[in-house]
C-alpha cells in the first residue's frame, strides 16, 4: 500500500516530520510519500492562507501523481491530507480516484464515536473562528464543547521544539476543567505526536489528529481495494 502524505504548508521540514510520524505508526507493508505545497504560507493560520492552500494542495497532489506515473511506479492507494481543516479537500476528491482523508474530518468523526461532546486543542488566534465555521457547516455545534488555545510559534511546535508536550498537557487540563468534554482532539500538523506523548494521563480519550487521519486513510484504502477486487 502506498500513501501520499500531503502538507498544504510550504515547510519541507514539517512534511518530513509528519512522514516520519506516520511511518512509525504504519504497518510494514505501507510506503509513505510526502508532498509539500510549492506556494503559499510556511504555516497556514489565516483565512487568506487557507484560500491559497486549497489551490496549492491541488497542485501538489497533481505533481506527486504525475511524478509517480512518469517513474513507472504504482499509483497512490490513499492520501492523508495533513493540514487541519483540509482546505480544498472536495476538489482533491473530485480530481483523484484514490480516497482522501483529512485531519479535522477524521479526528472529529472519531471523537463522535467515542463521546457525546468534544473539545479541540489548536494553535493560533485565527483558527477558532475558522473551525467554528466548520462546526456550523457540519451541524455539530451542539456536540462541540469548545477550544483550548496554545500560544506560541506553530512552526517551532511542528518541529518538536520547545515545551510542546507541557503546553498541550496544560491546554487539555484547562478544557477538561472548564468544558467537561468526553473526548479531546489535539488538532493540526504543528501538534502531531504530542497527544501520543501524553497517552494514559487523562480520564478521557485524547486524540492525535494525524493518527486519526492515518487510521481512516488506511481503512479507506483497504475498502477501495476490496471493491476493486470484488468487481473483477
Amino acid at each position: 500500500m502506498k500513501l501520499l502524505i500531503l502538507n498544504a504548508n510550504t515547510s519541507q521540514d514539517v512534511t518530513a516530520r509528519m512522514v516520519r510520524a506516520v511511518e512509525a505508526l504504519c504497518p510494514g507493508n505501507v510506503h509513505c510519500v510526502g508532498a509539500t505545497a510549492a506556494f503559499g504560507a510556511p504555516y497556514v493560520s489565516t483565512r487568506a492562507a487557507v484560500a491559497v492552500a486549497g489551490h496549492a494542495a491541488l497542485e501538489a497532489v497533481r505533481a506527486a501523481v504525475a511524478a509517480e506515473a512518469a517513474a513507472g511506479r504504482p499509483p497512490f492507494d490513499a492520501c492523508l491530507y495533513a493540514c487541519f481543516g483540509e482546505p480544498g479537500i472536495e476538489a482533491l476528491r473530485a480530481d483523484n480516484t484514490f480516497p482522501v482523508a483529512g485531519m479535522a474530518e477524521a479526528s472529529i468523526l472519531t471523537a463522535l464515536q467515542l463521546g457525546e461532546r468534544f473539545s479541540l486543542i489548536t494553535v493560533g488566534a485565527a483558527w477558532p473562528g475558522m473551525l467554528r465555521d466548520l462546526m456550523r457547516r457540519t451541524g455539530l455545534e451542539a456536540r462541540f464543547a469548545g477550544f483550548g488555545l496554545i500560544a506560541g510559534d506553530a512552526l517551532s511546535l511542528a518541529r518538536g521544539e520547545g515545551e510542546g508536550v507541557a503546553l498541550v498537557k496544560a491546554a487539555v487540563e484547562e478544557v477538561l476543567a472548564t468544558q467537561a468534554p468526553e473526548v479531546v482532539i489535539v488538532g493540526g500538523a504543528s501538534l502531531s505526536g504530542y497527544a501520543r506523548a501524553l497517552a494514559g494521563q487523562f480520564p478521557v480519550p485524547v486524540l492525535d489528529s494525524l493518527a486519526a487521519s492515518l487510521e481512516q486513510a488506511l481503512a479507506l484504502a483497504r475498502l477501495q481495494a476490496g471493491r476493486g477486487a470484488g468487481s473483477g
